[in-house]
């Protein structure tokens, strides 16, 4: 009863959810900026993929992509296309349904995406408002609605709202909630299909799932309780039977060779994927990575009190009143703290090749970074309170107060800032948007592009070969390479090239001095249909190189055959 008067103290006058709609209204505010923008931008190679697979399903049909990921362009698609069964097939299938509904736009799945990030953090502060006092729980989804890892790239599919139901659902089992409710077989269903459908969204569902199961056996471990049957039963068979499901796909898919599964493990997991920023593994420079990616993912002034109150904060904390007198709430401990952090763990150092060029794999210390944060600011008002009781109306006013709105003001506009700074870094040249949007309308769908450059992705072989996303995703053609005159011309005699488009100048000598004699011997045969500069791009801008696009039906001027 005590405890429960406590929390009561804490409550925000009913209006918890008011706040909580108020946090859902300002997400989906940054959310919508620049919705309709080209996939230029911050991993624009990743976050074209997502669509250009998604418009495959409604584009030619699950009879034709077999309800699997596919790399396809034109119309009509090649007879055997790749397919990309590295990742949970699931998450695109659903991204297809919402954008058979909205349509097939550059915007429709960031709409999806603004909406599940939403929904994320409805079930976080859920999670929160059952761990920590509503103010605290408030602040923690204020940075987890400001941080820029939240507002440029949100949570991105149906993962994280499944794995913070299944947190939720735990730690409801466990009784680990302050006032939660009486565990049930509600609770019970909603762990195991939180975990079971979180590994069909994406292989991060592991790391979480593995997360609880470690905590909860540690947990019984330590407090020498013999662990719940039926809730250990959950915690490993919905997880294993999800990643046995998706191994079945893989394995299938590739005439049931598990190898090309065990290569891209080891690609992820070690030093391969960095070779080119680091020939020999150095965790001086992975922990440099991790820490660049956290400043500007959360912002500075949210780690260093994250960090302060993880460390110097765990002196008050634990010298604060004796539990007779104070509640878990009053004492600002971090609640479950293990259990939080090893997601981020697990994913970090188990597949730590991918944090490289990933600032989303940071995406689990979201939460404990927020919590951690939140916790620092509140304990920093109970010590201003306490040395200037004078100055406080209430527990928490005066300079309490002033330091709390004063910190949180700084939080803010270090995350705006660290946002636009997201926004400004371009990936993919806009001229190279206009290029292939032009060549879009200008070529017909069952034709194709004769390109000096393939435009092909090489990242390991055990992912395959495919299409640069944005190029996939604005031109939607098939893109045949020829380096040669005698290649041009025949495939010019076959009619199905309209076009053939090279770069004038490449990134070394000896190709610049072929595409040079190359544009000279085209220029007397067919017509320059266009002429792109090079766009020299700038400060976090993509460059382009500059092109030459030949019209292969025409002739060139003063043309003589033989």
């Amino acid at each position: 009863m005590k405890s429960t008067k406590i929390v009561e103290k804490d409550k925000t006058n009913g209006n918890f959810w008011l706040f909580g709609g108020l946090l859902c209204v300002l997400l989906a505010s940054i959310m919508g900026r620049d919705i309709n923008r080209p996939f230029i931008g911050l991993h624009s190679w990743g976050q074209a993929h997502e669509p250009w697979v998604t418009r495959v399903h409604l584009k030619y049909g699950l009879g034709y992509t077999k309800g699997l990921i596919t790399w396809a362009v034109g119309d009509p698609p090649t007879e055997n296309p790749a397919r990309y069964l590295n990742h949970p097939q699931l998450s695109i299938l659903i991204d297809a349904a919402f954008m058979g509904v909205l349509g097939i736009h550059d915007w429709s799945l960031r709409v999806v995406n603004a909406g599940m990030t939403i929904l994320a953090l409805l079930l976080l502060l859920k999670i929160l408002r059952g761990l920590l006092d509503e103010k605290t729980a408030l602040l923690a989804g204020l940075f987890f609605v400001l941080y820029p890892l939240t507002g440029y790239f949100g949570v991105g599919s149906l993962l994280y709202p499944l794995v913070f139901l299944a947190f939720w659902c735990y730690l409801v089992l466990i009784k680990g909630l302050t006032d939660g409710p009486q565990p049930s077989a509600r609770h019970k269903w909603g762990l195991a299909l939180g975990l079971f459908f979180a590994l069909q969204m994406s292989w991060e569902g592991f790391f979480f799932a593995l997360a609880i199961g470690v905590h909860y056996v540690a947990r019984c471990i330590w407090r020498r309780q013999f662990p719940n049957i039926a809730l250990l039963a959950i915690l490993v068979i919905a997880p294993l039977s999800s990643l046995l499901l998706n191994f079945v796909i893989l394995a299938a898919g590739r005439g049931w060779d598990f190898k090309t599964l065990f290569d891209l493990y080891k690609w992820r997991a070690g030093p391969a994927e960095l070779a080119q920023q680091m020939p020999k593994f150095d965790w001086g420079q992975w922990f440099a990575q991790l820490w660049e990616h956290a400043a500007t993912n959360f912002s500075l002034p949210v780690l260093i009190i994250a960090i302060a109150y993880l460390t110097f904060g765990q002196l008050f904390v634990w010298t604060a009143v004796t539990a007779k007198r104070a509640s878990a709430t009053m004492k600002r401990r971090f609640p479950h703290f293990c259990l939080f952090l090893l997601p981020a763990v697990l994913q970090l150092f188990l597949l730590k090749g991918a944090l490289w060029k990933h600032q989303t794999w940071e995406r689990p210390l979201a939460m404990p970074v927020a919590m951690a944060a939140a916790l620092g600011i509140m304990m920093l008002g109970d010590q201003l309170a306490k040395i200037r009781p004078k100055l406080a109306r209430q527990t928490y006013g005066g300079l309490a107060k002033i330091a709390t709105a004063v910190l949180v003001a700084i939080i803010t506009i270090s995350c705006a800032k660290g946002l636009n700074y997201y926004y400004s870094i371009s990936h993919f040249s806009p001229a190279r948007v206009k290029l292939f949007k032009m060549l879009n309308q200008r070529i017909p769908p069952d034709n194709m592009l004769l390109s000096f450059q393939p435009f092909k992705v090489e990242q390991h072989k055990a992912k395959g070969s495919h299409y640069r996303p944005e190029i996939a995703w604005y031109l939607d053609r098939e893109v045949i390479q020829a380096t040669s005159l005698a290649e041009i011309q025949k495939q010019a005699q076959t009619g199905r090239f309209p076009y053939y488009l090279m770069p004038t100048t490449y990134y070394d000598k000896q190709t610049s001095l072929h595409l040079a004699r190359l544009s000279d011997e085209l220029r007397k045969l067919y017509k320059v249909q266009a002429y792109l500069p090079a766009d020299p791009g700038g400060p976090r801008k993509a460059p382009m190189l500059p092109y030459l696009l030949f019209d292969l039906r025409s002739r060139a001027s003063g043309y003589r055959d033989g």
